[in-house]
């Protein structure tokens, strides 16, 4: 069974907020979705990029690298790492190039889910079980 450890103080995360920590030897990032906090593996699940160099929108982080997006409540991809719609933009011919290779490239790394631990907050202190 896990147990729980003294995390981070709450005011220390904002609401839509993310804050790496380090505990027992490994790195988590404690996500502040309005008030509920999460509790993930700092690492994507694509590329091992640090998970808090991205954003959360709700409950859903997206990697700053690969754009990647994760669940943290779950730790479910939602969609794998750079997207295929750019918008009304239209590509110059040489970036248009770069994406085709790179979407070529990508289609045959795997992105994985993350790990999820189990977090609570008691007298203004968020705990994890690690």
């Amino acid at each position: 069974m896990s147990d729980f450890v003294k995390a981070v103080r709450t005011a220390e995360v904002a609401p839509g907020g993310m804050k790496t920590v380090e505990l027992n030897g490994h790195q988590f990032v404690i996500c502040n979705c309005d008030g509920t906090f999460y509790a993930i593996d700092r690492r994507c699940g694509h590329m091992n990029a640090p998970l808090e160099m991205g954003t959360l929108d709700g409950t859903i982080v997206t990697c700053g690298m690969h754009c990647a997006q994760f669940d943290v409540t779950t730790g479910e991809v939602l969609s794998g790492p750079v997207p295929g719609y750019l918008g009304n933009e239209v590509p110059s011919a040489r970036v248009a190039a770069l994406l085709m290779n790179v979407a070529r490239f990508m289609q045959h790394v795997r992105t994985e889910p993350i790990g999820c631990y189990p977090a609570k907050v008691e007298a203004d202190w968020v705990w994890i079980a690690v």
